[in-house]
């Protein structure tokens, strides 16, 4: 697939992001260890990019964007935490499934706010030339940051 820009990289993240949350949801107690292991990969190296290419980009544009970028970096750090707490449980302890159930809200209203906060302002303040380059420094990290 290719994309276009960073938005469009991000956009995809957040796709299978969605999709892996809703394997996890609706998974057996065989799969969902697996399943949430797979979830939790992909959610710190996409959110360890955003933290180093994309919000740092949005802080740039105003005040009011560092302000929505800063809020998104606060959820982002819930949303690690809680990760990293369900992993601590495993996906047999009989809190796991409401924890997750939790988390699972959680991911999806803050891929939202992204959409629809972050990405506008990408769009409409980071030159285009920027965001086709972000895309390659938004690989990077998380090559790195996967390793």
């Amino acid at each position: 697939m290719m994309f276009s820009d960073v938005v469009d990289v991000l956009r995809g993240e957040h796709d299978e992001i969605r999709r892996l949350c809703a394997a996890v949801e609706r998974s057996g107690d065989r799969d969902r260890g697996h399943r949430f292991a797979v979830l939790s990969r992909a959610v710190h190296r996409h959110e360890f990019g955003e933290r180093a290419v994309v919000h740092p980009a949005v802080r740039n544009v105003s005040v009011a964007a560092d302000l929505i970028a800063t809020m998104r970096l606060t959820e982002e750090t819930a949303l690690l935490l809680a990760l990293n707490t369900l992993d601590d449980l495993g996906p047999e302890d009989p809190g796991f499934r409401r924890g997750f159930t939790a988390l699972h809200r959680a991911v999806l209203e803050h891929l939202t706010r992204e959409e629809l906060d972050e990405f506008p302002i990408l769009r409409r303040h980071v030159p285009v030339q920027r965001l086709h380059a972000m895309t390659g420094a938004l690989t990077d990290v998380q090559l790195m940051a996967a390793a």
